[in-house]
């Protein structure tokens, strides 16, 4: 995500926020001091799985991107380009990140002849498999003069298969992801269409003394209903 920061200082933050939110219920309904605690929680666990999750996205759009960044690369040596030439053309017909990325590779490139030391802050940076793979070619290229493209060409055809196959079970599993996002908005939807009907019919669980046991259960099973279908259906490689 490009944050900046020590891991505790994020952590404090994701803290203050649930600390906020425990603040906010106790203002707002005072007898509620267990529901409180137990938002004041789930916020603060949601905020790590969702930086998580975005974290995933950028991470899978990155590889996607690099990909196509990698076979530019592999049709440009094919013709006979040396590597550094192959990657230029390659970051001048690139966009978004890779262009970043790889303006910054080239650069180093320029500065330093150790290859392995040049590709070290992209693999740190964007860890996964591709990346991976493209930079293990690249530096045994530099140290026992194999063919090159050949490599690439390979990686290229793996990292393809893989991504195709990735691609079909993210679609078998879009229903999944869609149901589980209805059933986890509906209560909270339902909730405002029912006190506009009935005022009071959200009060027993704020005022009797086992609403807030009702309400704090019911939250616990939805945080771990989101856990286990996030487990499942999350497609790796």
């Amino acid at each position: 995500l490009g944050i900046k920061l020590p891991p505790l200082v994020v952590i404090l933050i994701f803290a203050g926020i649930g600390a906020a939110n425990w603040f906010l219920i106790n203002y707002l309904y005072p007898s509620a001091s267990t529901s409180a605690l137990i938002v004041a929680l789930v916020s603060f666990v949601g905020l790590f799985i969702f930086t998580i999750d975005i974290s995933r996205i950028l991470l899978v759009k990155f590889e996607q991107d690099f990909l196509a960044f990698v076979e530019t690369i592999q049709a440009c040596l094919s013709t006979g380009m040396s590597l550094q030439k192959a990657i230029k053309f390659a970051h001048e017909h690139s966009e978004g990140a890779v262009r970043k990325e790889s303006g910054a590779l080239l650069n180093r490139l320029n500065l330093s002849s150790d290859i392995e030391a040049c590709l070290t802050p992209l693999v740190e940076r964007y860890n996964c498999e591709t990346v991976r793979l493209f930079s293990h070619s690249v530096v045994t290229y530099s140290e026992s003069h194999c063919d090159l493209n050949d490599m690439i060409k390979g990686v290229c055809n793996m990292m393809s298969s893989r991504e195709l196959d990735r691609q079909q079970l993210r679609a078998k599993l879009s229903g999944t992801k869609y149901a589980a996002l209805f059933s986890g908005i509906l209560p909270y939807a339902l909730i405002p269409l029912f006190r506009y009907k009935d005022p009071t019919w959200f009060d027993p669980l704020l005022t009797h003394e086992s609403g807030s046991a009702f309400l704090t259960a019911a939250i616990l099973c939805q945080l771990f209903g989101l856990l286990w279908l996030r487990l499942s259906v999350r497609v790796t490689a």
